[in-house]
This record gives C-alpha cells, structure tokens and sequence, in this order.
C-alpha cells in the first residue's frame, strides 16, 4: 500500500473526516477520507461496515461524474481510501457567493448525468447535498455514497430501522419512515433541494418558499421536491428533460395567455405531451393573478379532468393560487364562469382538502355576489353528496356563516338533502 502523509484536515461530517494528504512516492495532493475517531470500528460493527460499503461502492463506479478513489485500505484498524483533491465543494462555493442560473443548471446537469448512470448500475445515492458535489478538474464529481442503496445486492440491511437516515434539508420525506425502500425519486427529491439552494440562495429548511422561486424554475423545482413519490419526476431523464426546457430560450414579449390558448387547442386535439406542458406553464405563470384570471375559466370540463388525472399535485397547486385570486369582488358574468370552472375541478377529483377549498369557494362566491345562479349550482352539488365528510363540512360551512345559510336556504330546499346540513339552514 502506498504511503500518505496528512497534511491538513479539510472537513469533518457526521460520520468521516477527509484530511488533505501527499502521496510521498509522487508528491501529488490528495484527499484522505477516514471514520470519525469516535466511531466504533470493530470487526461486525455498522459504521464499519457502512465505511467499507461506500468504499467499495464508489470504487466501482466508473464514470466522469463520479469521484474516483485512488487508493483504499479495508484491512487497517482505522480503514480509509484516497481520492484526488478537489477544489471546493459546491457547500463553500454557496457560503462565498450565489450562483448565476446558467451556472446553478450547468452544475445540475453533470450532476444528473452521474445520477443516471449510478441508478442505471442500480446504485441510489440518498445522501445527495451541497457538501457531497465537488469540482473536480473543473467538473463537477458526486461523492460520498456512504448511505447508498444497491437495489442489486441480497445482502441484508445493515442499518437500523430507526436510523435517522440522511441530511435533513435534503432527505426526501419517506426516508424518514423507510430509509430501506425508496427509490430513485429519494434522489430527485434532494436535486430539488440542491437547485432550490442555487437558485433562491437560501438553504431550503425548516421548508421550501415556493414564492422565492423564479417562475422559470417553479414547476421543475415544485415537482421535483413533492411529498409523494409518485409525484415526482421518476426518473433523472424525466428531470434533466423538464430542467432543459425550463431554461430553453423564449419570446419575453410574448403575452402568456397567447401560449397558454394555444397549449389548451393542442391539449384538446389530443397532441402529445400538450397537457404537461401546459400545466408547467401554468405553474410557472402562477404569480400572474392577470393572466390566471383572464384563461383558466376557459378550460373546459374535459381537459380539466385530463390535466388532474396527468399531474394532480402541480394541478392542485394551480387551483389553489387561482381560489386565491377568486376573493373579492367581480361582475356578476363572470362569477358565474368562476362558479362552473370550481364545479369542473370538484368533479374532476376526489381529493378530499382540494374538494373542501372547491366548494367553500363556490359557496362563497354565491353568497358575496348574491348570485343566483351560484345558488343553483352549490345545490346541485350538494344535493349529490354522499361521504359524510363531506356532508359534514358543507354542515359546518353553513352553520359558521348565518348569512350565507339564509341565502343558500332557497337553493338548497328545492332537494332532498342529508338531514346534518337541512338542520343548519334557516325557514324561509
């Protein structure tokens, strides 16, 4: 085995200490990574055997965008394994200054390019963050798989169930209950994170500011950071193809909803990858009460439906803004092309808290513009009820607005309607 000389310890993590070295044959800088001093390194002991993993793990991991080791020693009582000294990690380049887009996306690109290939080999990383992305001969490498999961491997799991299993700012949320068994989504849950960090220049805990977003980078980011799995990007290919027409060159003149109709003509004749795009479009768009205000009403029925049934965790963020934008005031024609787009979304799920927004805001619209076709159509919503949640909320919806349960009171007594919400309704 080669001989080192430590020079000078560089950092020092939760689980290893990476001190700068010599190479005494060649003279040539490296990096030493050892276990902590404190850490119990016995034969048969995890940390031991975790070290012994990433060290193996990360040497057969041949590609550009991955750290190589040059040297390692699984023998020794304290074992350790060299690789080239990089120049900072992307951790110190954010503590120096912020980064451009252009650069943050560079940057995530030949991370996601070590990312595919890792989960190609069957490799997830889930320990991704600032302090494990490094430059690298002026590349940026990703390092440190100490936590890494080989879906290849029968051998069993060597980590407690109850481990803390990550860091937190960057640890997707089901690695919390099952840091055994998630996926590759873990990994684009903690690109998510990484980005946000780039581009808002803050670190993205104890919660992400989906308003500091810049609107480019809005649905990519929110999607990519969802709480479910399922609603990610599921895999890197899906992400880097979101990330590079996010930052795809456009017409800033151009007025949103000009776009925004022609997606909704695609979406409707049924063109391929239409309805995605429309809903990035939107979601990035979102901070445009305007543009929101003047074209969701327009959709109709069907494509509301497709646009839920695509994407329904960017789908329910868009519905929400524009429940923001539908407080207040309007002209009595268009409450009424409120009211039918909010009853589209009601039937187009079965999201129990987008329901509950949905038809508290129907129920609003009606009372404060006195509106009788809103009347007709909150009962005719009602008059279909069958969860009892959600008898239950339109009863407690009543109960809590005397006003507006008096001027309901006409609509809804022309049904049969659960007995809960007629005991709230005044005689008239």
């Amino acid at each position: 085995m080669a001989k080192f000389s430590k020079i000078e310890k560089i950092r020092e993590g939760g689980q290893a200490t990476v001190w700068k070295a010599k190479y005494l044959e060649t003279g040539r800088l490296v990096a030493m990574k050892f276990p902590l001093e404190s850490t119990d390194l016995s034969p048969g002991e995890e940390n031991r055997a975790r070290f012994v993993r990433e060290m193996r793990c990360q040497s057969t991991l041949r590609h550009p965008g991955v750290m190589p080791i040059i040297a390692m020693n699984l023998q020794a009582d304290n074992p350790f394994y060299v690789m080239p000294l990089a120049s900072y990690s992307l951790q110190e380049l954010l503590h120096a200054r912020c980064l451009e887009w252009a650069e943050a996306v560079e940057m995530i690109i030949e991370v996601l390019n070590a990312l595919a290939y890792a989960h190609a080999e069957g490799i997830i990383h889930r320990d991704l963050k600032p302090e494990n992305i490094l430059l690298l001969d002026n590349r940026w490498v990703v390092s440190d798989f100490g936590l890494c999961k080989d879906v290849n491997s029968n051998s069993l799991t060597i980590t407690r169930q109850e481990t803390l299993f990550g860091s937190l700012p960057y640890m997707a949320p089901e690695q919390f209950d099952d840091p055994h068994n998630v996926t590759v989504t873990a990994d684009i849950f903690a690109i998510g994170q990484i980005l946000y960090y780039c581009i808002v220049g803050e670190v993205p805990y104890p919660r992400v500011r989906v308003a500091k977003i810049p609107s480019g980078f809005r649905y990519v980011i929110t999607k990519c950071i969802a709480e479910e799995p399922e609603d990610r990007f599921q895999s890197v290919a899906d992400l880097r193809r979101a990330l590079e027409l996010a930052t795809a060159p456009s017409d800033e003149l151009a007025a949103p909803t000009e776009r925004a109709q022609e997606l909704r003509e695609r979406a409707i004749e049924g063109i391929a990858g239409s309805i995605p795009e429309l809903l990035r479009f939107l979601s990035d768009r979102s901070d445009d009460e305007v543009f929101f205000k003047e074209f969701l009403p327009s959709l109709p029925a069907e494509l509301i439906n497709a646009m839920a049934a695509e994407d329904f965790s960017v789908f329910s963020q868009v519905v929400r803004v524009f429940d923001g934008y539908a407080e207040g005031g309007h002209p009595f024609s268009y409450t009424d092309e409120l009211a039918n787009f909010f009853r589209n979304v009601l039937h187009s799920t079965g999201d129990v808290v987008l329901r509950q927004v949905v038809l508290k805001r129907i129920f609003r619209l009606g009372v404060e513009h006195n509106r009788f076709y809103i009347g007709d159509v909150f009962a005719s919503i009602v008059r279909r009820l069958t969860a009892p949640h959600e008898v239950q909320f339109v009863a407690d919806l009543l109960r809590g607005d005397p006003q507006g349960a008096r001027f309901m009171a006409y609509y809804l007594g022309k049904f049969a309607i659960p007995d809960a919400i007629r005991r709230e309704l005044p005689e008239i």
